[in-house]
């Protein structure tokens, strides 16, 4: 260690050693230590040993991205998720990253939190690091320059779970529509007629009873999807069955509040994800309520906890591994010449049938 005037230690930081210094301690030209460590190229087994054995003392580790840029490619994709912590998301994550290791690739991500200035700069740092192409789970309808075409410097896309009719990009979603409508129509059939529906929604603040504009795709159609249901059987909604919420917390309890407390009050509640499901189970707790007695509950997304508490709940479950794997396919082949992308996807969605629905039925009905 080198010492200053003072006596005082100076620690001395060696430069990462570079192929050039492998190839002078292996005794070979630059070209052959590159073709040992890129592994192309013909080279005697004996040079390669060396050369391995140089890189090996020296601590050498190639620039793999730099190498990457070099032949076009990193073999990297990008995956926006929405919100981490939301089982559906987390699912997602997991079989993307799986599903793309098959592939031959590894997997960048970035938690949005439903902000759109976060995604954005995801996308941003995303292009920097020269992914081959995106997975995004979209935060927003609106302000979507950032995922033009010129802005993403022809990198492929799929958006997935969401769409963004604006913009023309490939999309891998389920049919939320019909998954309410199933929702609403299972209700209707065990003799509910007063059903409410409890909507999340992270572009609005508090909770209101009037639908915001600039709903994401999903959430849009789940709400559509309800009220042609109700439409079909004749049922007239009442406003105060309907309530959004801005937050998992307090504004989506004051929604699900808000539904209860209509005179008369629904008997069933549809809600629109997962958060919006725990709103209802902890709001008709506090009320001293029972799920599948004193008010029915179907929720979206087969969350891990909707099977194991009692009752358990009764879901539209969303094909989120079969969506994740068809998003990482579709990309692919946007990517690869070898491929041929199947362009969007929309993928059936299906009831799972658990015990938090009574059955109003008369006796000879049921």
């Amino acid at each position: 260690m080198k010492r200053l005037g003072n006596d005082a230690p100076v620690p001395v930081i060696e430069a990462p050693a570079t192929i050039n210094d492998v190839a002078l301690l292996a005794e070979v030209s630059r070209a052959t230590a590159s073709r040992v460590l890129g592994d192309y190229g013909v080279v005697k087994p004996e040079t390669r040993a060396t050369v391995l054995a140089a890189a090996a003392q020296l601590g050498y580790v190639a620039n793999v991205i730099a190498r990457s840029m070099r032949a076009g490619t990193t073999q990297t994709l990008g995956l926006i998720i929405a919100e981490i912590g939301l089982s559906v998301f987390d699912t997602a994550m997991r079989v993307v990253i799986d599903s793309a290791r098959a592939h031959g690739y590894q997997v960048l991500v970035a938690n949005t939190n439903e902000d759109l200035e976060a995604e954005r700069t995801s996308i941003r740092v995303m292009l920097e690091k020269q992914v081959d192409g995106l997975i995004v789970v979209p935060s927003s309808v609106t302000d979507l320059e950032f995922l033009s075409a010129t802005s993403l410097r022809g990198r492929p896309v799929v958006l997935l779970d969401r769409t963004l009719s604006p913009l023309h990009l490939q999309s891998v979603t389920g049919d939320n529509r019909q998954g309410a409508m199933d929702a609403v129509a299972h209700l209707l059939e065990l003799g509910h007629t007063r059903i409410g529906l409890a909507v999340f929604t992270a572009n609005i603040e508090g909770s209101t009873p009037e639908r915001p504009a600039g709903l994401i795709s999903s959430i849009h159609d789940r709400i559509d999807g309800y009220y042609e249901a109700m439409h079909r059987a004749g049922i007239e909604v009442d406003p105060r069955w309907v309530h959004y919420a801005g937050d998992a917390g307090d504004s989506a309890s004051a929604a699900v509040s808000a539904i209860l407390d209509g005179n008369p009050a629904p008997t069933a509640l549809l809600a629109s994800n997962g958060n919006m499901s725990l709103a209802v189970l902890r709001v008709v707790k506090h009320r001293g309520g029972v799920i599948g007695k004193d008010v029915s509950l179907i929720g979206f997304d087969d969350a891990p906890w909707a099977s194991i508490i009692t009752p358990g709940l009764t879901v539209v479950n969303l094909p989120v591994e079969e969506m994740a794997k068809a998003a990482v396919d579709n990309l692919i082949g946007q990517i690869s010449p070898d491929l041929e992308s199947k362009g969007s996807v929309v993928l059936p969605m299906n009831l799972v049938f658990r015990e938090s629905v009574a059955d109003l039925r008369p006796a000879s009905a049921s």
